[in-house]
């Protein structure tokens, strides 16, 4: 668990990043991916470390961070299927907890995140930018969500809810999944107007030079 004082920044960070893959993930597929790794991997690593010992955390959290971040990167040519996979993980999350009011199995979810990923890589632009938006948003909710959950003690609600982790039909916060889908399709219908990625390495932008 982050300490006090980093959460706040912590809200902040999740909220840009889930606003950015919301609405340009797609086309800054493997910037997203990169710092989606950054953070994800900083947080793990701080779940490692007390968190009273201030100075081993951060070098724990910018360890960890670096490392995700590396993963991420080097498997941009892998990033569609990741993504797919993910998308397919949190849908067949969400469907599960509609019609059967508990939380689904490690091997439904399991199941979900390779039909997603199998599916994503067969529809790569489509599937990577729902993916993106609805992921990008759900990010950027559990983000506000920290800042409007404030317990007793003044701390962030990170214990209550979290990236992945907004249910349905989301008892006694409901505008939690409302707001999500709502971001979520606004983010896919501005990303599918966009256009193409922007490429890195290749061919580099050709339709912007004329």
């Amino acid at each position: 668990m982050l300490p006090a004082s980093y959460e706040i920044p912590t809200g902040v960070l999740l909220m840009l990043l889930g606003l950015g893959a919301c609405f340009a993930g797609y086309r800054f597929f493997r910037i997203v991916l990169t710092l989606y790794g950054f953070v994800l991997g900083a947080l793990f690593a701080s779940t490692l470390v007390h968190t009273a010992d201030t100075a081993a955390l951060l070098v724990a959290m910018g360890v960890g961070g670096v490392l995700g971040a590396a993963v991420l990167w080097f498997g941009y040519f892998v990033g569609v299927a990741l993504a797919g996979g993910a998308f397919g993980a949190v849908v067949v999350r969400l469907l599960w907890a509609a019609f059967t009011g508990n939380e689904p199995g490690v091997l439904v979810v399991a199941a979900g995140a390779v039909v997603g990923g199998a599916v994503a890589v067969a529809l790569q632009r489509h599937f990577v930018i729902l993916a993106t938006a609805f992921i990008g948003a759900e990010t950027a909710v559990a983000g506000l969500f920290s800042f409007l959950n404030r317990r007793g003690d003044g701390r962030l609600g990170f214990d209550d809810i979290w990236v992945g982790h907004l249910a349905f039909p989301a008892p006694g916060r409901r505008w939690t999944f409302l707001s999500w889908v709502a971001l979520g399709i606004v983010g896919a219908f501005v990303q599918f107007r966009v256009g193409q990625p922007r490429r890195f390495g290749g061919r580099a932008a050709k339709s912007s030079g004329k």
